[in-house]
């Protein structure tokens, strides 16, 4: 498609390298900036690929959107054209939130809104994914990152990244939208089966922590960890304990 161009950040670690012939056909690509990074940390390499996005663009404040996409995704043909309506029908938007199918049979992972709907007033059971993010450039240009806390690769907690990028944004008083349409397919992996993993349970906590004063953090802490020990007939003290972690880890 015209006037889209793709950002590929390859984390690299120690003793791992890309196939030549993979590097080869990406750089004879005049779409495609290849970017190679050392170390760990999801969160990173996101803010890599959203820093040599910004860089290939003339003027950062222009009207670019951002697409995040992951290597087991495949955007559908006709989702960056209706992107671009979106985003031309709507200029304050900031963010748009969209849906995400499955490869195998096309179904929905989890209930969506089925109108246009502020993500501030999202339902409780609404979980983002990276995968479904859109934003605009303005938005990294105001200095909004992922948190390198937070995700895969990170030193303690391995999920809540999307959380609290979204926290941040409409704390600064941006306009993200869930909107009704599709944007790919894909098999993702996702921290709902594993709800009492001890990364997963400190995530919890260190979005609570992040988000909310801390009595309020602490009561949602205990809250989740009742309902959870009720729901997996586990001990309630010991899963608090685990979120209540998270809580401390993030506002030290």
């Amino acid at each position: 498609m015209q006037d889209v161009a793709y950002v590929v950040s390859w984390q690299r670690n120690r003793g791992e390298s890309m196939a030549d012939t993979a590097a080869h056909t990406l750089r004879q690509r005049d779409d495609v900036t290849l970017s190679v990074i050392e170390g760990r940390g999801l969160c990173r390499n996101r803010n890599n690929a959203i820093d040599v996005g910004l860089s290939l663009l003339h003027d950062p404040r222009e009207d670019a959107i951002f697409v995040i996409a992951d290597d087991d995704e495949r955007l559908m043909p006709e989702a960056l054209p209706r992107l671009m309506e979106l985003y031309t029908k709507y200029p304050k938007l900031d963010a748009a939130l969209l849906r995400m199918r499955s490869d195998a049979d096309g179904s929905y992972f989890k209930s969506y809104p089925t109108e246009l709907l502020a993500y501030t007033r999202r339902p409780r059971s609404y979980y983002p994914c990276s995968v479904e993010m859109t934003i605009r450039s303005r938005v990294w240009v105001a200095g909004v990152r992922f948190d390198q806390r937070f995700g895969l690769g990170s030193a303690a907690l391995c999920a809540g990244e999307e959380d609290v990028l979204l926290h941040d944004m409409t704390r600064r008083g941006m306009n993200v939208f869930i909107v009704p349409e599709d944007l790919c397919t894909t098999t993702p992996v996702t921290t709902g089966s594993r709800q009492l993993d001890v990364k997963v349970l400190r995530s919890k906590g260190a979005v609570y922590g992040y988000e909310l004063p801390l009595a309020a953090a602490i009561l949602r802490s205990a809250r989740e960890a009742i309902g959870l020990g009720w729901r997996h007939r586990r001990s309630p003290w010991h899963i608090f304990r685990n979120i209540a972690y998270g809580v401390k880890y993030i506002r030290r």
